[in-house]
């Protein structure tokens, strides 16, 4: 199983960019978290700290796209450093400035966040050959996973320490230093500019199969978010509200597994037609989730909602690294992350008001099942488009020629 990622780490450039996006991954979940609790110490209201933190996700979500649009027209480094010195700019203004401007410095701080996920993940293509490629983005997807696992763990043993405010400037620490390292990378010194082409202010977004990939991610974070009110309402049912936690966690730990599992071998279908059996599976699940007889169940159906899924999510950016056209490699990565936030928003926003008071969870279960089915729908018609304009990604002249594992869809 692990033979797939052993090759992977033989390639110059891949362990320097898989610890660089531990350090930036890590940082992430323990700044949402720590900018909650020090927006609280320093406002005294909830209702304010929670404006603080919509302002940093909304300005993330927004401004995400141009970083990835300003990397692929003048090539990461520059985009990078320019990045690096706003957003330490931002952070200080963050720490030092009055509870009067905390919301704006929030914001600034969104808004200058280096597209480090974005490059790093548009950079595989680049260092690795095209058989490695599926190994590359499940190994990506994975650290993600364990790192949204693992950061709200790490806060409150951190606050032993030191206030909020410190594990803020401990956040920010690592995802500065984080960009810092990936401006050293062999992946991106060797980056250069790809020609623009033809400009549309929409970018990725008019190319009809990158548009349709990025859709479906949008309703797989839906069915998340709808998971996350379904699974509070499930668990209260059966006794215990809190036990929602266990939960979600089952869910991770399936993503995480079916992700590894995933990039370890070669499926023998095309990417496409594999997303459509995963969600179709996972519709199947979750309608079993609306109807679960106990816990037990309950908790072994999440986790296999995980072990479908997360394959799904490792899928989708190898699909958008085959088929979006060259200089909007960068881009559509940070418009992957656009789509996710919408559509966990959306999720949460629309499951809510599915739910009532004493609801079992068995209507925002339903929610995610039609989420999940319009997935598959949506993955086979991108199927029946193909993507001439799309330019396949580049083997690096030091890596001999392989044949792909990763089969592109027609």
């Amino acid at each position: 199983m692990f033979t797939p990622y052993r090759r992977l780490l033989t390639h110059r450039g891949v362990p320097h960019l898989l610890a660089t996006g531990i350090i930036v991954k890590l940082g992430t979940p323990v700044l949402s978290l720590a900018l909650l609790l020090a927006a609280v110490d320093r406002l005294g209201s909830y209702a304010t700290a929670g404006l603080v933190l919509t302002g940093h996700a909304l300005a993330l979500a927004l401004c995400g796209p141009l970083g990835g649009r300003i990397t692929d027209r003048y090539g990461p480094r520059p985009a990078l450093t320019g990045y690096l010195a706003a957003h330490t700019l931002a952070y200080t203004l963050l720490l030092l400035a009055p509870p009067a401007l905390m919301i704006g410095a929030a914001v600034l701080l969104g808004a200058t966040t280096p597209p480090t996920g974005s490059v790093i993940r548009s950079a595989w293509p680049r260092i690795v050959p095209s058989a490695s490629l599926p190994a590359a983005y499940a190994a990506d997807n994975a650290i993600n996973e364990l790192m949204f696992i693992t950061g709200p763990l790490l806060v409150p043993v951190l606050t032993w320490v030191v206030p909020a405010q410190g594990v803020v400037t401990a956040a920010g620490a690592a995802v500065l230093a984080g960009t810092a390292l990936l401006l050293v990378s062999p992946a991106v010194r060797q980056a250069t500019p790809t020609p623009p082409g033809r400009l549309h202010l929409a970018g990725p977004l008019t190319h009809r199969y990158t548009l349709l990939l990025l859709t479906i991610t949008a309703f797989g974070t839906f069915t998340f978010g709808c998971l996350r009110i379904a699974t509070v309402a499930s668990a209260a049912t059966f006794g215990s509200a809190a036990s929602a936690g266990l939960l979600m966690g089952l869910l991770s730990a399936g993503a995480l597994l079916g992700t590894l599992g995933y990039g370890a071998r070669a499926w023998p279908l095309s990417g496409g037609r594999l997303l459509v059996l995963l969600s179709l599976a996972e519709a199947a699940v979750l309608l079993g989730g609306a109807w679960a007889p106990g816990f037990v169940t309950l908790a072994l159906l999440i986790t296999i909602v995980g072990l479908v899924n997360g394959p799904r999510d490792a899928a989708v950016p190898a699909l958008l690294a085959d088929h979006t056209p060259a200089h909007h490699h960068t881009e559509v990565f940070a418009w992957l992350n656009t789509f996710m936030w919408v559509g966990y928003g959306l999720g949460t926003a629309v499951a809510g008001r599915l739910t009532g008071p004493h609801d079992t969870g068995a209507t925002a279960f339903a929610a995610a099942a039609v989420a999940a089915a319009a997935c598959s729908i949506l993955a086979a018609v991108a199927g029946r488009f193909t993507s001439p304009s799309a330019t396949p990604a580049a083997v690096p002249s030091e890596n001999p020629p392989q044949e792909s594992d990763h089969v592109a869809d027609n």
